[in-house]
This record gives C-alpha cells, structure tokens and sequence, in this order.
C-alpha cells in the first residue's frame, strides 16, 4: 500500500513523514541512550503519534502503543482495558513468537487470564498486576508507549503514574509518553508537584513545533508531486496562509482537493470542517468547566482580537461582567487555557502576552 503525505493516518516509515529529521534524531537518540521516560509534547495535529511510531519502527524495537486518547479518567475499567487491547493487538498482530514465548509466565501474574485469542486484565478485587506484566515485557526490551497520557487524570490517573514512577525506579524499561495538551501532561509528570509520584525524575523532552510558511507550502508541493497532482499556486498559497503550518489542516486540505477538485472553494470548506471540529474540542474543554464558561470563552474572544496582555484580559472580563475579577481567579482561568494548549503563554524579554496557537481556533473567535 502507498503512503503519501496526505494519508491521514500516522506515519510508520521514515519516507512517509515530512522534514522531521532533528525531532526524529533527537527521538531515536533518546531511546538509544536509555533513557528511562522520553516525552513528545506539541499542540493538536503536529504528528506527535507518526513521530513515535516511526522512530520505533526506525529503531527497530518492540513497542506496545496504548493510546488513551478519549479515555474516561475515572474509571479503571476503561484504563485497563485500554492497555488490554494494545497488548493483544502487540501479541497477535506484530509479535506472534513472543507470544507463544511468553504466554506460560504470563499465566503466573496475579488477575491476568491467558485465553486461547489473547490475554484478559482484571480491574476489580485482584487485579492485574501490571508491574509484574510489564517487568515480563521488560526481559525482551519492550518499549512502552503510552498516547496523550495527559488525559488520566484524578485517582485514576495517580495510580498509573505511580506504576510509571516505580517502573522508573525499579526497571530498566523505556517508557514514551506523548501529549498535545502540555500543560497538563507536565502537571502528570509532577514537574512542579513534590507530591506527584514523577516528580523529581528526569525526562528527556521532544517538542514538535508547526511547520514554517517555507515548510507548509514545500509539504503541499511535494504531496502533491507524490500523487501526480498539480493545483494552481494560487490555491496553494491560500491553503498556507489560512491553515498556517499545523499540518493536520494541510493533510486535511490535500485530502480534500484529491478527492473533489482544485477550486478556490476547497480551502474555505476545509477551513469551515477544521473550525467545527476545533469547537467540538473546545466545547469538550467547557463541558468539564461549566461555571467559568462565559469567562473562558470571553479569554478566548479577548485574546483573538488582540487584547492578549494579562491586563487587557482582565480588563476585557471586568468590562462584560460589571465588576472586579481576582487576580488569583484570572490566573486560574489562562492557567488551565494554557495548560490544554488552547492559549500559548509567550515572553518577550519581560513583556509577556497570549496567543491562540492553532490559526482555526483563533478564526473561530474572531
């Protein structure tokens, strides 16, 4: 099957992913060096799980990839049967041998049932012990990968992270992480929480950046190069300036002209499709936070036309509302836009100021 740069799915060949060779170096170094927890942080749609994959599969090493994206973070259940699946995809569609090598050991770990189609995980009185399962993985070098881990949250959550914390201690596993919500992925791995179970441990961090003006309008070419395609360089030009560098926009624009046609209309209907699933995100955001609703999305409103200084914000919110807004209540609000990678904190020298670091966002708030 041919992979082009406008597939929508992750990447897993080194051919089919464009101009990330530092991030994938310092990726692959990073396993190489044994480093015990390696993060890969970037807004939404930059490629954060293509860049996982084909760094694991440039490697050469056994992985298994659970992805938590969407996960209920309060339920255990749905924890466990997360990492169930992701084992029995590793066990009977990748690693056929290791299984059959591993199958008679697995069947001594406490709550885990080896089953003639794969293994069952329990969650309940006697669950599984993943540290014991893990540590098994662990004699045949297999690296666990863990996807927008960020969204385990509450007791949950701190249970797994205390998995990860005494794995790091106690294992010579390498552990990957991935999260497009930075904020939140840093508050997972304790960065400044003493109480958290990661804190204190070093990780070594990727950060996947958008691509430059140069680099969109380069990627749109070459895509369409690969499928024997040639737009107008008008369209190509529009397309870079309004989806500005995320590539997840620019696949869906390649996408989106092989499958209808090159009129100057493809990009307003991909811009119109990106904001009604950037919204759809943000919404999800606000249903968890429903009675600061007005206030975030009056930041956010604040913020894309321009008034994105702490004080302009705060004097935006104080102006709707009629009245005060703490300091303290102000810094909560930016502080979880931030941390969701909705808003972008930037310095410059000591003026500091916020920015809405998807172009589709932003347009949805102006």
């Amino acid at each position: 099957m041919v992979v082009t740069y406008f597939d929508t799915r992750p990447k897993r060949k080194r051919e089919d992913l464009y101009d990330r060779e530092k991030e994938l170096s310092d990726f692959e170094n990073s396993l190489r060096s044994n480093n015990p927890l390696t993060v890969i942080t970037g807004i939404r749609r930059l490629g954060k799980t293509s860049l996982l994959l084909v760094g694991l599969n440039e490697l050469g090493v056994p992985y298994i990839l659970v992805d938590f994206r969407g996960v209920n973070p309060n339920s255990r259940m749905d924890v466990y049967k997360r990492i169930e699946s992701a084992l029995n995809f590793f066990f009977f569609r990748e690693n056929r041998s290791l299984w059959e090598e591993l199958k008679e050991n697995l069947r001594t770990i406490t709550g885990l049932r080896v089953l003639s189609f794969g293994v069952n995980l329990s969650w309940r009185e006697e669950k599984t012990d993943l540290v014991a399962l893990f540590r098994e993985l662990e004699k045949h070098d297999v690296v666990l990968a863990f996807d927008e881990v960020q969204y385990l949250r509450g007791p949950v959550g701190s249970e797994f992270s205390g998995l990860i914390a005494h794995l790091y201690d106690y294992s010579n596993l390498r552990i990957v992480m991935t999260g497009s919500e930075v904020g939140l992925l840093h508050d997972y791995l304790g960065v400044d929480d003493p109480k958290a179970p990661l804190y204190g441990r070093y990780f070594h961090e990727v950060t996947l950046s958008r691509f430059t003006r140069e680099q969109s309008r380069d990627f749109l070419i070459k895509g369409f190069e690969q499928v024997g395609v040639t737009p107008p360089e008008e369209l190509i030009e529009d397309a870079v300036e309004k989806l500005d560098g995320i590539v997840g926009w620019l696949v869906l624009f390649g996408r989106r002209v092989l499958e209808k046609s090159s009129s100057s209309e493809v990009v307003e209907e991909v811009f119109e499709e990106a904001k009604r699933l950037t919204l759809e995100e943000f919404e999800n955001f606000l249903s968890k936070r429903p009675a600061a609703r007005k206030r975030y999305l009056e930041i956010m409103r604040a913020v894309a036309s321009g008034w994105n200084t702490w004080e302009e914000i705060k004097e935006h919110l104080e102006r709707k509302e009629g009245k005060s807004i703490a300091d303290s209540v102000l810094a909560r609000l930016l502080k979880a836009l931030v941390d969701s990678s909705f808003l972008q904190k930037v310095r410059n020298g000591r003026n500091v100021h916020y920015k809405i670091p998807d172009p589709v966002l932003e347009a949805v708030f102006k």
